[in-house]
């Protein structure tokens, strides 16, 4: 075997390796599987009113090992989808279309659909509400992009601020989330495993914050009930894959 023939043989092996791994693995974290209280009793202990998110009553989750991505989809690796064909172009911010279209900002506009679209391209999915609140409860929440003028302002780049414990960024703020659920009520069992949420609905949800919303939505057990054909400038998405 010629030198020549013998480093093409190297570079095809390593680039089997990367494109094979979970959704380029480099850019991803393993979770491992646990059990975990999903929800929160935090507008009855410091908001004295427990109408005010009622949707978060506490119970035990459990959840299997799945990786989910560091950073929220940027819009160059969105474009990657649309130049392959996959994924429908971008839409731009009416108003202020250079404020949200940097490469390294997060994808916004796009609908519930388009975010599936891309995760499947990818060879994963959305998180479901249970994933994506076991990956973003933990003692480090890491920091936050918020409390922006809605007006004049827009997200920054992914992974601008520190990670969590988790190591992901942005699990707070910049961006809301797409995630695989669709807004309703948590089931009563004991202990719920990989719940999916309801069967149908009208919204979906959104999880994490954004770029313009106050401190008490930036909680990991906050849930909000969004349009799934409509656009918003802040919300994106990241995507996950089992292990």
């Amino acid at each position: 075997m010629s030198k020549i023939n013998f480093l093409e043989l190297i570079l095809i092996v390593l680039l089997g390796f990367i494109f094979s791994s979970p959704i380029y693995a480099s850019e991803q974290v393993l979770i491992q599987g646990g059990v975990f209280e999903m929800g929160s009793l935090y507008c009855n202990e410091e908001q004295n009113n427990i109408d005010w998110c009622n949707d978060e009553s506490p119970h035990k989750v459990q959840v299997d090992s799945f990786w989910i991505d560091k950073y929220e989809v940027t819009n160059a690796k969105y474009r990657e989808c649309f130049l392959a064909g996959v994924c429908e172009p971008e839409v731009l911010h009416e108003d202020r279309p250079g404020d949200f279209n940097k490469k390294t900002q997060p994808v916004v506009f796009t609908t519930w659909k388009e975010a599936t679209t891309y995760c499947k391209w990818r060879g994963g999915r959305l998180p479901t509400e249970a994933e994506w609140e076991y990956a973003a409860k933990v003692a480090k929440p890491g920091g936050a992009h918020w409390n922006q003028p809605y007006g004049v302002g827009s997200p920054v780049p992914a992974g601008s601020f520190e990670a969590s414990s988790r190591g992901l960024y942005d699990m707070m703020g910049n961006v809301y989330e797409w995630t695989m659920d669709w807004y309703g009520p948590y089931g009563d069992a004991e202990i719920l495993k990989n719940p999916l949420g309801p069967k149908n609905g009208k919204n979906k949800v959104v999880r994490g914050g954004s770029w313009d919303s106050l401190g008490h939505f930036l909680r990991t057990s906050d849930r909000v009930a969004k349009d799934p054909d409509l656009r918003y400038s802040g919300v994106g998405f990241r995507c996950v894959k089992p292990n």
